[in-house]
């Protein structure tokens, strides 16, 4: 029993070892995203994913609104970090969604945030639209290669199915017809000589 505890601990610590290493380079190719984004999906609305654009790279932070600032910490060293604190302009509309989250661009070299645009597309008319989906919904549809492929396959396979069903009803009538014949034959050759004997 000791034995069978002992390799199930080291299959376990052989495995975890390895998912380490592939989360440490994860996070590491993609400069913060992973680990930034599970603590902010995992804190239910309290953080939001900044997105921090530069000319070279973009990186990621976690961030939270406090009376009326977007507050972020970045990396400055080793354990160290400055706090970044960027006014939100009223009336403004920085955020959106992505992946579940909300997310924030903001721009390093300018130092301020980056405005997501929202304007309503003019010229959308409701009912030729609804028309339109309707008409989408109720077309025929079209098979594919699979589809077309499989029917034939059907087909195929039914002729091949009833072409044993004659084949089998020929069989059975030729035996019948033989079972009638043959007593009858024999009857006829009854005292026929051949080759010297006598049936």
């Amino acid at each position: 029993m000791n034995e069978v505890f002992s390799s199930v601990m080291f299959q376990a610590l052989y495995y975890g070892v390895w998912g380490a290493l592939i989360l440490f380079f994860v996070g590491a190719f993609q400069r913060g995203f992973f680990i930034n984004y599970f603590k902010v999906r995992t804190s239910f609305g309290r953080l939001v994913l900044v997105k921090i654009r530069t000319p070279l790279r973009d990186y990621f932070a976690r961030g939270w609104v406090e009376e009326g600032f977007l507050v972020y910490k970045i990396k400055t060293g080793f354990r160290e970090y400055d706090t970044i604190r960027l006014n939100i302009k009223p009336g403004s509309k920085p955020f959106y969604k992505c992946m579940s989250v909300a997310w924030v661009d903001v721009d390093d070299e300018k130092h301020a945030i980056a405005e997501t645009n929202y304007n309503a597309v003019t010229g959308f008319d409701a009912i030729k639209h609804s028309q339109l989906l309707t008409r989408a919904l109720q077309r025929p549809t079209i098979a594919s290669g699979q589809e077309k492929l499989m029917m034939i396959l059907i087909v195929v396979v039914g002729l091949i199915a009833l072409g044993s069903l004659y084949m089998a009803y020929m069989s059975y009538a030729n035996v019948q017809a033989l079972n009638v014949a043959l007593p009858e034959l024999f009857r006829n050759l009854a005292g026929t000589v051949t080759g010297g004997r006598t049936l």
